[in-house]
């Protein structure tokens, strides 16, 4: 099973592959208020957005109870795009708006990722030694480099869901 390393302690597969899975807190809870960037092209669908002459997308979740506070998903850190073709530009804590919607402050979250599969990454990214000069990717890097990737957000207070609140491929 595949796991991303930097949600190791809050991503709980809900299959045997760990491609679909949920968030939870350290503390356990469930429940998260959504920082994001983004642009809207639907009321509650976000897109990249262009940032510093390059693109940015970011998703940060703050524990309702503790409030730690988790990125869950950057551009410019987790896709071949934004990070290994150097298209994205990682956006600072600052630029991330509150995600609030007419009936809902706080969500539950649902994540789906999609990945190279291992032969695949081993060709096209650990052994390319362009990439190796600058970037140094060892194969347990696959988990945090995803090719496509979904957050499925439910409204804590009204148990609306937001689906494809983001719907990115990012190779």
């Amino acid at each position: 099973m595949i796991k991303p390393r930097h949600l190791e302690k809050i991503y709980y597969p809900t299959d045997a592959e760990g491609i679909e899975g949920v968030i939870a807190c350290e503390c356990g809870c469930r429940a998260f208020k959504i920082r994001y960037f983004g642009e809207f092209y639907d009321k509650n669908k976000m897109a990249i957005t262009e940032y510093g002459n390059k693109y940015g997308q970011a998703v940060r979740a703050v524990c309702a109870d503790c409030r730690r506070d988790y990125l869950l998903y950057d551009f410019a850190l987790h896709g071949y795009d934004g990070l290994i073709c150097e298209e994205g530009i990682a956006v600072s804590d600052e630029m991330l708006g509150d995600f609030i919607t007419e009936a809902d402050n706080l969500f539950e979250i649902k994540i789906f990722l999609e990945y190279d599969d291992e032969d695949q990454f081993l060709e096209e990214v650990v052994n390319d030694e362009h990439l190796q000069k600058d970037f140094h990717f060892a194969i347990d890097d696959r988990a945090s480099i995803w090719s496509w990737v979904v957050i499925e957000l439910k409204g804590v207070q009204s148990g609306i869901v937001y689906k494809d609140f983001v719907n990115q491929e990012l190779a």
